[in-house]
């Protein structure tokens, strides 16, 4: 059923990926399921986005957040804050949307989940622009390079002999937040 619900979302169909995600969430709920069942609110949540139906949008990511709160997925929780952030941006609520983007920062920072810490500082700089405090976004950004730079400082490995190196820098990473996969 959830695959369904994800070719409909491929589809630009966001009433019948809903549908489907919502079939599957309540098989998942029956079975006790709940990492998979908070992961569905959020599948759920982004066909709601995509049809602009942000009041739906926005009761569906709290779920999610509820559910991966619940079980204890730090990581999860921080990247479905970050994602109600977004929809509350987009349903022209930025002074909560900033709210909710420094909680997930901070859930991301308990995560241990630098590369989403620094994606969501640059949402918060992003924010914070928009609401007219360009000295703020500028702090955030700076923030954020700099976690990426410990990052890929952390993540460097060494390489084989036929590289000629003994060290390589990591390629550069997208600095970008997940949706809602599987892994979620």
């Amino acid at each position: 059923m959830e695959s369904v619900g994800g070719a409909h979302l491929e589809l630009g169909d966001f009433d019948r990926a809903a549908d489907w995600f919502g079939r599957a969430l309540v098989e998942r709920l029956a079975r006790d399921e709940r990492a998979e069942a908070a992961r569905l609110y959020g599948r759920i949540a982004a066909a709601h986005t995509c049809a602009g139906r942000y009041g739906e949008a926005l009761r569906n990511w709290r779920a999610a957040i509820a559910g991966h709160r619940k079980n204890g997925d730090l990581a999860a929780q921080a990247r479905a804050l970050s994602e109600l952030a977004r929809v509350q941006g987009y349903a022209g609520r930025p002074e909560e949307s900033l709210r909710t983007c420094r909680e997930a920062v901070e859930w991301a920072r308990r995560a241990g989940d630098t590369r989403l810490q620094a994606a969501l500082h640059l949402r918060v700089a992003d924010t914070l622009e928009h609401l007219g405090d360009p000295a703020s976004a500028r702090l955030h950004q700076g923030a954020a390079e700099r976690i990426l730079g410990e990052y890929e400082e952390d993540d460097e490995e060494p390489v084989t002999a036929s590289d000629g190196d003994s060290h390589r820098k990591p390629e550069p990473h997208a600095c970008e937040i997940r949706g809602t996969s599987a892994e979620d």
